[in-house]
């Protein structure tokens, strides 16, 4: 009898380790399957990419408001401060289909505070909230040529990360309403020097222009403007979540100022 225990104990041990060996062969097998799946160099795919961005804050902020309406159309006499708004709502909507926690400057026509020194100190306190990741403030252009038109991109001067961010999204938007590229511009404007995080001044065009001035109120071309913004911004995010120190990967030599506002 003992030796039946025995002989069961054994083969037992022998069914394992035989089970054992069958397993670990068959994953030894399988591993250049597996690497074929991976990505070369351990890169993230792009559709796990988007839900990364669920993590993100972007401030918009829709330039003027209140009284100080901003640059207004040569034909029609229509204020900046509307479209400014009209453009941020709709990359609001865009940005949070995209799952980015957005936070605006203004909500309404009315500007933040009584003054303007009082108002851009309230739009301050917004972008300086813990957690903002960009800034992208909206405004409509003027010149005194009337024949200059086109968006433009203005990034803080010394800024890096601004810089790359303008690339980015002037870049973006050009390609959406077809316009001829553009490099963006350093600056010293307020809503990007007292911004911590990576901000950008998007000009979106100039109501100086008859023609341009036109298009500005045209919604479709307003879509077509936000859609430019928001594929900026989303890349910019794609290339922040790829860089382990958040920090992004590329960055692009300075370019001589075009105009000012």
């Amino acid at each position: 009898m003992l030796s039946k225990l025995r002989s069961l104990s054994f083969r037992h041990v022998f069914d394992t380790l035989s089970i054992v060996a069958v397993v670990l062969l068959l994953t030894f097998l399988a591993m250049p399957l597996y690497r074929t799946q991976l990505p070369l160099g351990g890169a993230m795919p792009a559709s796990e990419l988007g839900d990364m961005q669920q993590g993100y804050t972007v401030v918009l902020d829709a330039g003027h408001g209140g009284v100080d309406g901003g640059a207004v159309g040569s034909k029609t006499g229509i204020a900046e401060a509307g479209l400014n708004l009209t453009v941020v709502k709709l990359v609001q909507a865009e940005l949070e289909e995209e799952g980015v926690r957005v936070l605006l400057t203004r909500t309404d026509e009315n500007a933040l505070a009584r003054g303007k020194k009082a108002d851009m100190q309230a739009r301050k306190a917004i972008m300086n909230k813990p957690g903002v990741d960009i800034v992208v403030s909206i405004h409509m252009n003027k010149f005194t040529d009337s024949s200059v038109k086109g968006p433009m991109a203005f990034y803080m001067k010394g800024s890096d990360e601004g810089r790359r961010l303008a690339e980015l999204v002037i870049t973006a938007v050009c390609e959406s309403v077809e316009a001829p590229s553009r490099k963006a511009n350093p600056a010293d404007f307020f809503m990007i020097r007292e911004s911590p995080s990576p901000s950008v001044l998007v000009e979106c065009g100039f109501l100086s222009n008859p023609a341009e001035e036109a298009l500005l109120q045209d919604p479709q071309y307003q879509r077509k403007l936000a859609s430019g913004v928001v594929k900026g911004v989303m890349d910019f995010l794609r290339s922040m979540a790829l860089e382990p120190s958040g920090k992004p990967i590329v960055t692009v030599s300075p370019t001589p100022s075009q105009a000012a506002k």
